[in-house]
């Protein structure tokens, strides 16, 4: 049994601090996912709207991550299988690698573009003269991040559906709230 203080997990399931930071990177990430694939349709407007949910979000994702990693996981639930348990840990994981991923080739595109980038109505200049290999590989990073984020979303939703509807585990009550305040069925 772990030693707990407000906000830290328990063995058997997540605290406030851990939901509320999985909650908010949720939205962060469908919101982000969602600009950023505006992009390349409707250009430099799309590009500033997220640039600014980007920045806005920076320390939520930034948090979420420290959090996890310096909490470790809950251990697995007694009606959970074990296989379940580690494919679960391991697309947990592989989220949080992508989340990392994005807060650092993000900025780095942005600013080695040379443009720099638009926050709110504030303007951050790029690099002067601007790096246009350093630009092209953050870019590339940041694609493939958010190809690892958007399947690493698919698999972690088909692995919540799959406890809600075909082991029926209750599973999903560790991610909506600490132990002491769930209903007992």
């Amino acid at each position: 049994m772990r030693s707990r203080y407000w906000g830290q997990d328990y063995d058997s399931g997540y605290g406030w601090i851990s939901i509320a930071l999985h909650w908010l990177t949720a939205a962060a990430i469908l919101f982000l996912l969602f600009a950023g694939d505006s992009i390349s349709v409707s250009g430099a407007e799309a590009r500033d709207t997220h640039t600014t949910l980007a920045i806005c979000a920076w320390a939520i994702l930034a948090a979420r991550v420290v959090w996890r990693l310096q909490q470790g996981h809950p251990p697995r639930a007694e009606s959970q299988g074990r296989i379940a348990f580690y494919a679960g840990v391991g697309v947990h994981y592989i989220l949080l690698l992508a989340i990392v991923l994005m807060l650092m080739s993000g900025p780095l595109a942005g600013w080695s573009s040379g443009i720099g980038f638009q926050v709110f109505e504030i303007h951050l200049e790029g690099a002067d003269p601007s790096l246009p290999q350093v630009h092209e590989l953050a870019r590339g990073l940041h694609f493939w991040g958010a190809v690892l984020l958007t399947v690493g979303t698919g698999v972690h939703v088909a692995g919540v559906l799959k406890h809600m509807f075909v082991d029926r585990d209750q599973t999903l009550d560790r991610i909506m709230a600490p132990p002491e305040r769930r209903r007992v069925p």
